[in-house]
């Protein structure tokens, strides 16, 4: 067994739990997570460690705690520190902000954890300006585009995302100098880590929200429904092979359209629990 590498997760609590197996199988067999909350300084809370892989908030004291305890080097830290608040953060706009500095401090390239979907979806603006290049004949001319979104849009950012977009082969240029995406459709595959979705699905989410909260005249049609049912387990399994079935639907209707996009619209659906899951 290996002792792992905290660049290699995406999830903090994954990697605490890599490590103190590690601990236990190479290192000291009798280290219990009883021990592991004694070593942080709560000697009467045996429970302490094994709250915090089942989901308990770390507080900073309790972070640097935990750099100490498994020695991790300067910049070990730094990106422990940043998995953390990535996975703390109360709000979507510092959610993102601390993916970004995961991304930045990772010293393995994420290509090797998922592909090159990671640079794709940690930044909602390279799915806009992509989507809007299915709708806007553009030849370069970026703030024209952005005027065509209802997100605020800079020229500055579009001209960063189509690098981006360059780059993953995602655009191209035809010879009649327009940009386009190079596929109509795309899908997330199996390659993109939980993580990396929740974080696009949690700002595109928000967009929603914010969509709900703001109505200006003569602002596009939306449409936006939500239904809180009571179901049993076999009857909520036949509504998630609904909705499976409805979003491959929705992404046929949109591949096949015969008509030319004209607007780019987000379409959300979710099944979200409000009670826990009983026990067996």
């Amino acid at each position: 067994m290996s002792d792992p590498v905290v660049y290699e997760f995406h999830d903090f609590r994954a990697w605490l739990a890599a490590w103190f197996a590690y601990q236990v199988a190479e290192v000291e067999p009798e280290l219990s997570k009883s021990e592991v909350s004694r070593r942080l300084g709560l000697p009467r809370t045996r429970s302490y460690f094994t709250d915090i892989l089942r989901g308990k908030p770390v507080s900073a004291v309790f972070v640097e705690r935990l750099v100490d305890l498994t020695e991790l080097n300067r910049t070990e830290a730094k990106y422990f520190r940043a998995l953390v608040r990535f996975a703390q953060a109360a709000d979507p706009r510092e959610r993102e902000e601390a993916f970004d500095d995961v991304v930045a401090l990772n010293r393995v390239p994420w290509a090797k954890a998922a592909g090159d979907s990671w640079e794709y979806y940690k930044d909602w603006r390279n799915q806009l300006v992509r989507a809007l290049l299915l709708v806007v004949p553009c030849k370069g001319d970026w703030a024209a585009l952005a005027r065509r979104s209802l997100l605020p849009l800079s020229v500055a950012e579009i001209k960063r995302t189509i690098s981006v977009l360059l780059r993953l082969g995602m655009v191209e240029k035809t010879s009649d100098g327009i940009w386009r995406p190079s596929q109509p459709t795309l899908s997330t595959g199996t390659g993109v880590s939980d993580k990396i979705l929740r974080q696009a699905q949690m700002v595109q989410l928000e967009h929603v929200r914010d969509d709900l909260l703001h109505d200006p005249e003569g602002r596009p049609p939306r449409k936006v429904t939500t239904s809180l049912v009571s179901i049993s387990g076999p009857g909520l399994d036949r509504i998630l092979v609904r909705m499976d079935r409805l979003r491959s639907e929705i992404r046929a209707l949109a591949h096949r359209d015969p008509h030319p996009a004209d607007r780019v619209y987000l379409v959300a659906l979710a099944a979200v629990p409000l009670t826990p899951m009983e026990k067996q």
